[in-house]
């Protein structure tokens, strides 16, 4: 190739990086709405088709003759089914859409989650099996062993698929140790129970009794805990009185919440350690004739996700908050990382944290229709 046309390339691949940046979610840790804000001001609705704004018709010829109308087989496998995997899903779809409406790349991509919530001798099978059929990139989140999980994920990369890690705690191992291409999610410890700490603690002036609904143990439990543990050794005067297992599903969460009220009925806050046990204290909550939150008064309930159902219960006066986790943009930036990477040939980070921010009633209407978008929108 002439030093011109490297040139050229060089110059192409440092556009469309920019570009898709503007369009996706920032690489930081820092919580915020904008980029619903992003998404909406980057796209223009022309008649009844959708114009993404990422450069001209002359750089669009140059990316699709790269991508060459290249079909990319992926495989997407949680860790369990449930209305928050099919968020990261849904928002998978939205980007999607995005390179094949404007690229021409295509897309074979296909769901796999265990019948048993974390099962990981099926998840292992599932990778495995998407390997031997030659996959490009495997998006998986695993509540497995880390380093049993780490051979299985060396293994397939070694076989030519692309491994990418997702909502995995990333922050509790170090860089070099995690074989993947890169883990897109969000730091547990600062962007999800550090903040409900700080956030429950302004609400509650620095006082106030709590019990914990925690999930199973694991990656996801220890990091999200040490986060609202910093946070509350601020506040002396913030006490946790109860903790019990929910194992992240909401019956399980309503039957430890009223397990734990039935002997400190006069707390102040629930922390559902995700947004179904949360939902399911809610049910505690109310079961026992006990008054929820009303921005004075009441037990302040607090989950993690950013689950449609989680902003409805907001709206509705039950649900205190929710942290929002990104779960739209965690599937729009896996798609983007495996554009770049296996079709453009970049190199991603290794570790991709996508804005969080903790949602109430002033600003739940902006993350409910983000996500109200991205489970809008069907693969094509």
């Amino acid at each position: 190739m002439s030093r011109t046309k490297k040139g050229l390339k060089l110059v192409l691949f440092a556009v469309l990086a920019a570009a898709l940046t503007i369009t996706g979610c920032k690489n930081s840790n820092n919580a915020s709405t904008a980029t619903a804000e992003n998404e909406t001001t980057n796209v223009v609705q022309k008649g009844s088709s959708t114009i993404y704004q990422w450069g001209d018709q002359n750089f669009e010829q140059f990316v699709r003759k790269a991508a060459n109308g290249r079909t990319l087989k992926i495989g997407f496998t949680p860790p369990a089914a449930s209305e928050f995997y099919d968020i990261i899903e849904h928002g998978a779809n939205t980007m999607m859409n995005e390179l094949s409406d404007r690229f021409g790349v295509k897309f074979e991509f296909e769901m796999s989650a265990p019948n048993e919530h974390q099962s990981v001798e099926s998840q292992v099978a599932t990778i495995e099996n998407w390997t031997a059929k030659k996959y490009d990139a495997i998006m998986v989140s695993s509540a497995g062993d880390f380093d049993s999980m780490n051979a299985v994920y060396q293994k397939a990369m070694d076989a030519g698929t692309a491994i990418f890690m997702f909502n995995m705690p990333a922050e509790m191992w170090e860089e070099h140790e995690l074989n993947a291409v890169s883990v897109i999610g969000y730091n547990n410890n600062t962007q999800s129970g550090y903040i409900v700490g700080k956030y429950a603690a302004e609400k509650l002036h620095g006082k106030g009794k709590i019990l914990l609904v925690w999930g199973l143990p694991g990656h996801w439990s220890t990091s999200r805990k040490n986060g609202f543990l910093d946070a509350i050794k601020e506040y002396p005067d913030m006490q946790i009185v109860g903790e019990q297992r929910g194992d992240y599903v909401r019956d399980k969460g309503m039957q430890a919440a009223e397990n734990l009220l039935q002997a400190n009925p006069d707390v102040n806050l629930i922390y559902g350690e995700n947004e179904e046990m949360a939902q399911g204290a809610v049910q505690a909550v109310e079961a026992q004739g006990l008054k929820l939150w009303d921005g004075t008064d009441g037990i302040m309930v607090i989950g993690a996700d950013g689950l449609k159902s989680g902003f409805d219960s907001i709206r509705d006066g039950k649900l205190t908050a929710t942290v929002n986790v990104g779960a739209v943009d965690m599937g729009r930036e896996f798609i983007k990382s495996v554009f770049m990477s296996e079709v453009l040939g970049y190199t991603v980070d290794k570790i991709i944290n996508v804005p969080t921010t903790v949602i109430d009633k002033e600003n739940v209407d902006v993350a409910a229709a983000y996500t109200d978008w991205a489970l809008g929108t069907k693969r094509k």
